[in-house]
């Protein structure tokens, strides 16, 4: 029986399958495709920007259950909060 080479000892080149040319973008998508981004964006997240909390499996399932009930999102549960942060500090609505 014959050992079976590294894959990564030999850098053999395999020929790339031809690129898909993207679709024009127009009027009817629900998004918009910047000149610097390679994937879409959703009108709703246009000048936005992520910020990620971590909680507890319990938190996360009890705000789920808030929202079903409210027949609302976590989205809007969770930018209500953090207008509540910049209220109790005096600060504003900016979220």
């Amino acid at each position: 029986m014959t050992k079976r080479g590294s894959l990564f000892g030999s850098k053999t080149e395999t020929a790339a399958p031809p690129a898909a040319e993207p679709a024009p973008v127009t009027e009817s998508r629900p998004y918009l495709v910047a000149e610097n981004r390679r994937y879409p964006v959703a009108k709703t997240r246009e000048n936005k920007r992520v910020a990620t909390v971590y909680l507890a499996p319990e938190v996360l399932m009890q705000l789920k259950v808030l929202a079903a009930k409210e027949e609302t999102t976590l989205q809007e549960l969770l930018v209500e909060g953090v207008n509540k942060v910049f209220e109790s500090r005096q600060m504003g609505r900016l979220a």
